[in-house]
């Protein structure tokens, strides 16, 4: 090989290599991180969500008990 060829295999390895030390990469692996976090979490609670029981003090049961007042309550203090 010659020293043309050597020179330039070397810059192509430099070349290749992507740039992870300014602020524009690192903003750009912090984003893909966070992103990638937040589906994972949201991927978690699908499935514990899925799998797991009904919960006694859901918003259906809130609902449910939401006209059901006591009868002391609901009548007029005379």
């Amino acid at each position: 090989m010659s020293s043309s060829e050597i020179a330039d295999n070397k810059w192509e390895v430099e070349a290749s290599k992507p740039p992870v030390t300014n602020a524009g990469a690192i903003s750009q692996i912090v984003l893909i991180g966070t992103l990638t976090l937040f589906f994972a979490y949201i991927l978690v609670m699908s499935a514990v969500g899925l799998f797991s029981g009904p919960s006694e003090n859901s918003l259906e049961e809130q609902y449910k008990n939401l006209n059901k007042a006591p009868a002391a309550e609901a009548a007029p203090a005379e």
